[in-house]
């Protein structure tokens, strides 16, 4: 297997083309892994391409506002309004520190929760998570 010289752009390509073409019993796994790879492999300064939209905006980006149980507090204790890169900033604090939890408990999985140390608390449904994925990885390769 090979990469194109700019790996950022060669990874984002093959998060979309996997995810477009993984039809298995697996796909939520699938999809976190995709996450991780999203969120946390990325450079800073890719990252900060994510634009700073308003939460009423994020269904734009696959996720519907409701699914955003509590925005969290921002480093100095205090109560914010959630934007989208903060979302994903949140996001790949959960991940990264592995606070993502399936939903139901038992059974086949419908979501998943992503925490942080902050409060922050958000489920998504894995139709939600996918459209996410996608987006994410459109965004990213195209800022790379």
């Amino acid at each position: 297997m090979e990469y194109e010289p700019d790996f950022a752009k060669s990874f984002m390509s093959r998060t979309l083309e996997i995810v477009a073409e993984y039809d298995g019993a697996y796909d939520a796994t699938l999809l976190i892994n995709c996450l991780l790879g999203l969120l946390v492999l990325p450079k800073e300064a890719l990252l900060n391409k994510i634009p700073a939209a308003p939460v009423d905006s994020l269904d734009k980006w696959g996720i519907q506002p409701s699914s955003i149980k509590n925005p969290g507090k921002c480093d100095y204790g205090h109560q914010h309004d959630l934007s989208l890169r903060q979302l994903v900033r949140r996001m790949r604090n959960a991940v990264a520190h592995f606070q993502v939890e399936s939903f139901p408990k038992s059974g086949d999985v419908a979501g998943f929760t992503f925490k942080d140390r902050n409060g922050f608390h958000v489920e998504l449904t894995l139709l939600e998570l996918k459209q996410f994925v996608v987006k994410l990885s459109e965004h990213l390769k195209n800022a790379a």
